[in-house]
């Protein structure tokens, strides 16, 4: 107990110096900025489609396993109703969609499952030709009857995917002509409309509704409130998807995973690693990756993903050789831990950037954070600047708001808000948050200015930006309370909005829609506007924007938002963060793209001996 707390006095300590003082890190500001750290640093922009890491100056050979680690275990491995990104990024190499996009052109158009679509003149109706010798791992047949019932069941209303479902909403009606042609209709024009579309990962009808539970009703059936209330076939389907074996296959005689895709599931050991093997079935032997990508799927026989929450044990694991690839390191690793002779012949260290952004999230409807003047006071009373230079070795990238910052729809013409303490005080007294009792803590109708930060356990970089807090806000009469809890733990408070104050990453694309994270209709119901920002303004404009087929237009909106966003400070928008790694050089043709999580293992091979670390 006292060991533990000496620590945490030393972390804070050196943060409080780091933050106030003005006292220079080991790394210097201008080490950080490079980005140096004996790696390869890869910022990709518009301008850069994709980056290769390592040389391909030998023949790709199959075999052979990858280890890679993850930070966190996913809840559960149904892909439609899982909010954890391990499970996508886990289910991604399992389940295909009908399209991706080019790898060359960044446009959402690569045939994957269908071969050939159309879009009708009103750019209401989507038409898919399927491929004919696509094929689940089981044997089966992929046909256009899948596609329908993946549709059905991501929008019945009683599958527990809302964070999801609110983005097809404007879907109305879809059809099957013959096996292999699927259309689907919208109610209104959408600008995403063909990578939500073809982006939807399909799901196989025989493994998932064995009993034809949604088979009579239509997707018009299913967006109206007065059949699914009625019918209780919709909700017994939902109750059996919800809770499906193959949403949580642990352990030897779990039922297996069934998708179309490269890899097929091996096994899950809760608390240890979930694996795939590579399909030799595979469908493909002419897909149509771009050089480097193998035409049938992929290289490597072998991929284990382990779970290890605490990042000294992953380096050490990394350094061990029990982990081939470690994809997102601490700062401090990457720039001081990393650097040593050995290390540096052995592993390719890199850096490199996704649309994703940290951003602490203040739950609106909470007393103290229910007035934008003291949002805007939080945002002031955090140094920014000198976490992103002192914890995260200046690896941040700021941001001011939900766009991805290379591309288009980002607001260059917005400020970020500065650090200014006393200005905050003046907005916080304003807002009524005085001492009233002399007690060294604000309060405001009888209620004390204290709240808890809800951090996951596995963060050292949330757990240091809550010290900071409580150090920070205590010297202007606020309280900060901590509360670590373990990832499935956290997903749940914050679906329940069971929390004061978060601190979190959202992952989104190239171009995006912030309609389910910033709309008030996606408030409750375990949708994603987890913090409960209203505005009417916002809500109007993130409505315009959907149906806004001219670019140029669509962006002027959603400048005006990015604005009312700056405004009304429901997050503090932090960073976008190089994403610090490193892999075992053995491992050839790694390439860096702008979509999560950065990487795709389909063009990765082992050029030393194909046999991976057996577990």
């Amino acid at each position: 107990m006292k060991k533990s707390f000496l620590i945490q006095f030393s972390i804070l300590l050196l943060l409080i110096i780091f933050t106030n003082s003005g006292i220079r890190s080991l790394v210097t500001p201008e080490k950080s900025e490079a980005g140096d750290g004996n790696g390869i640093r890869v910022d990709l922009t518009e301008d850069v489609s994709i980056f290769d890491s390592s040389p391909m100056d030998l023949e790709p050979r199959q075999g052979g396993t990858l280890v890679v680690a993850v930070s966190a275990e996913p809840e559960n491995l149904n892909y439609y109703t899982s909010t954890s990104a391990a499970a996508t990024r886990f289910l991604d190499y399992i389940y295909e969609p009908l399209l991706d996009y080019n790898y060359e052109t960044w446009t959402f158009e690569r045939p994957i499952i269908a071969e050939e679509f159309n879009i009708s003149e009103d750019g209401k109706t989507f038409t898919f030709k399927l491929r004919e010798n696509c094929y689940w791992h089981d044997g089966q047949p992929l046909t256009a009857i899948d596609i329908l019932f993946s549709f059905k069941a991501l929008l019945n209303p009683f599958v527990d995917d809302a964070p999801l479902r609110s983005s097809y909403s404007k879907v109305i009606e879809a059809h099957i002509e013959g096996p292999y042609f699927f259309s689907i209709t919208t109610s209104d024009t959408y600008f995403r409309n063909l990578e939500l579309l073809g982006g939807l990962a399909i799901m196989p009808k025989h493994i998932w509704d064995p009993k034809g539970l949604m088979d009579r009703f239509s997707i018009a059936d299913l967006q109206n409130p007065s059949v699914t209330r009625e019918e209780a076939s919709v909700r017994e389907f939902a109750e059996a998807f919800n809770t499906h074996a193959q949403g949580r296959p642990v352990g030897d005689d779990a039922e297996q995973i069934i998708g179309s895709g490269p890899y097929k599931f091996e096994k899950w050991v809760t608390g240890d690693y979930m694996s795939l093997i590579r399909n030799d079935n595979y469908w493909a032997d002419n897909h149509p990756y771009i050089e480097g990508f193998s035409d049938k799927g992929a290289y490597l026989d072998r991929i284990v993903i382990k779970s290890i929450t605490d990042p000294t044990a992953m380096l050490t694991a990394l350094k061990s050789g029990e982990l081939d690839f470690l994809p997102r390191m601490r700062a401090v690793q990457y720039f001081e831990q990393t650097n040593t002779a050995d290390f540096v012949e052995k592993f390719q260290k890199v850096s490199y950037v996704v649309p994703a952004y940290s951003y602490i999230g203040w739950n609106n409807d909470k007393p103290y954070f229910s007035d934008k003047r003291v949002r805007q006071a939080m945002t002031m009373l955090i140094n920014l600047e000198a976490f992103n230079k002192y914890v995260i070795y200046g690896m941040g990238i700021p941001t001011i708001g939900p766009f991805y910052i290379y591309g288009d729809q980002y607001n260059h013409n917005i400020e970020p808000w500065p650090y200014d303490p006393i200005r905050a005080v003046e907005l916080i007294e304003e807002a009524g948050w005085v001492d009233t009792d002399g007690d060294g803590l604000r309060d405001k109708d009888g209620i004390p200015f204290s709240f808890t930060f809800s951090i996951s356990a596995g963060s050292k970089n949330s757990k240091y930006l809550s010290l900071m807090m409580k150090e920070d806000l205590r010297k202007v009469g606020i309280e900060v309370n901590i509360r670590q809890l373990e990832w499935s733990v956290y997903v749940e408070n914050l679906r329940d909005r069971q929390f004061d104050v978060v601190s979190l990453l959202w992952i989104g694309g190239l171009e995006t829609d912030p309609y389910q994270i910033w709309h008030s209709d996606n408030i409750g119901d375990r949708g994603s506007n987890y913090i409960g920002f209203r505005n009417a303004e916002a809500d109007s404009l993130l409505i315009a924007a959907q149906s806004e087929m001219d670019k140029t237009k669509r962006n002027a909106l959603y400048y005006r938002f990015q604005e009312i966003l700056h405004e009304e400070q429901p997050y503090t928008f932090m960073h976008y963060q190089r994403d610090p790694g490193a892999y075992l050089k053995e491992f050839r043709g790694a390439k860096w793209i702008p979509i999560r999580p950065g990487y795709k293992f389909y063009s990765w091979w082992r050029a030393g001996a194909v046999q991976g670390a057996p577990l």
